[in-house]
């Protein structure tokens, strides 16, 4: 079963179209079912929903438990989606800088990162765990790209709030890897980290940032590389690998 919400955001005339999958089977923990939160919902919500629905149904081979998919997207053209994505997933920073290969892009506004986190952990989340049984020590938050920079931005800023985190081929890249700025609050979480071969320096990137983690030495934080895959095909090639993390 699946349900939609329209949430206003934290700023005037922004509102999130959020997509709620319930599995049809009762949940393995009397708590509840575990919880993915997925970013992009607009174009990752139906996969991240068949992966659960299908694969929980033989959950012993599958590793893959009956859980709660929740996609967030903003509410609005698929254009203006494209464009605040810079904006609700890049952290703040006091200065920013692009690679040339963006000289030909409009990215419009940007550094909006800490506001669309409160929003999702002091709004989204309560909201979730008021309507739905929901089994509070196993939530995730699921990112690709962008939204897997936010994902490691979340992880560091604010630890507590999931218990895993998934980032596919985060853009590390980002304003001169400003993302770096915030290791030092790195707490020991569990991540799942996986980039396309055919990636190309995002491949470099996310392994170097891998070697840098405190959770890499303990093996709570995985790191793969897909074979043959590129920056639009990783996500449905790693997409059961990721969530089997998740699980395990």
């Amino acid at each position: 079963m699946s349900e939609e919400w329209i949430l206003s955001g934290k700023e005037p005339g922004v509102n999130y179209r959020v997509q709620i999958y319930i599995p049809d089977q009762p949940p393995q923990s009397e708590e509840g079912y575990p919880v993915i939160y997925m970013l992009d919902g607009n174009a990752y919500f139906g996969l991240g929903k068949d992966v659960i629905r299908n694969q929980s149904h033989n959950m012993l081979k599958t590793g893959v438990d009956p859980a709660i998919v929740v996609g967030i997207s903003l509410d609005a053209e698929e254009s203006v989606i494209r464009e605040r994505r810079f904006y609700d997933f890049t952290p703040p920073a006091s200065a920013y800088k692009f690679p040339d290969r963006m000289k030909w892009k409009t990215t419009g506004k940007h550094g909006g990162a800490e506001i669309f986190l409160d929003w999702l952990i002091d709004e989204l989340q309560p909201k979730i765990l008021e309507n739905y049984q929901v089994q509070r020590d196993k939530q995730c938050l699921y990112g690709h790209s962008l939204s897997g920079l936010f994902a490691l931005y979340s992880m560091f800023k604010r630890p507590e709030a999931f218990q895993c985190y998934l980032a596919i081929s985060p853009s590390i890249w980002w304003n001169e890897k400003h993302i770096y700025s915030f290791l030092k609050d790195a707490k020991d979480s569990k991540l799942f980290i996986a980039v396309g071969e055919e990636e190309g320096f995002m491949v470099e990137d996310s392994l170097a940032l891998y070697h840098r983690l405190p959770s890499a030495m303990d093996e709570k934080t995985a790191y793969y590389v897909a074979d043959e895959e590129n920056h639009a095909s990783v996500v449905p090639a790693t997409l059961s690998r990721a969530f089997r993390y998740f699980f395990s």
